[in-house]
């Protein structure tokens, strides 16, 4: 009796939480950190190893050691603002750089040391890169061609684009369509598609979300929102010859 009396009292101080209002609070962030042991680049997830590059040329050491440390301190700050989906993770070409995406928001532009790492293209090495982060922190991997560029085309024709009038409507697939997003649209490809979209006469190129459908001229194969047609071209050229390359 004594101990039930002492508890309530307590209770009633607010001194003891009861189980339901523990239970209501939110999950700790999750927290990266990384190591930088000689010839060696480490990503940790709540103190436990995510990712592991060893045997690094001395050269290339503090070019992938500094990248760990930019990419730990932007998933911090993300897993800080927000409930942390690793499907976000998505690898993005703009302008020739080759960079890490947690949905619209930069985490690493990858430095060319990476590239000579890897021994692989610099899309290959972005989407490796990209993949074995997504799956240590518990997502699927994106599908790919084993090479993606010596792959052949998805489909080649002409990109144009859309913009003004459409800007704040309704997609096919239900979002509020947003000019500064790289988004598209294409006939039968399905919704959530990243495809790789490159002007055949510059070889630039971007990755665009399909989330809209169109475009319904002859030989057209893509509608690009304007800053995904700028990141290839300019809006005055109206039309651009282009690849598509399905990379998820």
């Amino acid at each position: 009796m004594l101990y039930r009396s002492s508890l309530l009292i307590l209770l009633l101080a607010g001194l003891v939480l009861p189980s339901a209002a523990l239970a209501q609070q939110p999950a700790a962030p999750p927290v990266f950190g990384y190591l930088t042991p000689p010839n060696s680049s480490i990503l940790t997830f709540n103190g436990k190893q995510a990712l592991r590059f060893q045997n690094i040329p001395t050269q290339m050491t503090p070019f992938l050691q500094q990248d760990m440390l930019k990419l730990a301190r932007q998933l911090n700050t993300i897993a800080q603002q927000k409930s942390f989906q690793a499907h976000q993770l998505q690898p993005v070409v703009k302008k020739n750089h080759y960079e890490i995406h947690y949905g619209n928001q930069v985490l690493l532009r990858l430095n060319p040391a990476w590239k000579q790492y890897f021994k692989q293209s610099e899309l290959s090495t972005l989407v490796a890169l990209t993949n074995q982060l997504r799956t240590e922190l518990g997502a699927e991997r994106l599908q790919q061609f084993a090479n993606l560029k010596e792959a052949p085309a998805h489909q080649t024709g002409y990109a144009s684009w859309y913009g003004g009038f459409f800007h704040g409507r309704l997609t096919a697939n239900g979002e509020r369509y947003n000019v500064h997003r790289l988004t598209a649209a294409h006939k039968h490809l399905p919704f959530g598609t990243r495809v790789l979209v490159t002007n055949l006469d510059t070889q630039k190129s971007v990755v665009v979300k399909i989330n809209d459908r169109g475009p319904f001229k002859p030989q057209r194969v893509i509608d690009l929102s304007p800053a995904a047609f700028k990141e290839i071209g300019y809006l005055g050229q109206g039309v651009l010859r282009v690849k598509l390359t399905v990379l998820s």
